[in-house]
């Protein structure tokens, strides 16, 4: 998948590991791809994490070979209730 599709969403890195007010997703002890300079990857609301290192790795070596797999201890990102109802 290129770097610049547009089903790619990004959360730089210093933004996604601090938390934001409000309701948020909690995604803790993860193996993420990672852009190299735009942040964590998500697939349009999908993060692309895995708990396991060698999941996740594969899945970044087939559809992110720009991206680097990385273990991060805790992501967040505001989520809103209505997207549940």
């Amino acid at each position: 998948m290129a770097e610049d599709d547009p089903k790619l969403v990004y959360i730089p890195l210093e933004k996604a590991t601090v938390p934001p007010p409000g309701l948020i997703e909690h995604l803790k002890d993860r193996w993420w791809s990672v852009h190299p300079t735009r942040g964590v990857i998500f697939f349009r609301t999908n993060p692309q994490c895995n708990g396991n290192e060698k999941i996740a790795k594969r899945l970044q070596e087939q559809l992110y070979p720009w991206a680097e797999c990385r273990f991060i201890p805790s992501v967040f990102r505001k989520i809103d209730p209505r997207d549940y109802v």
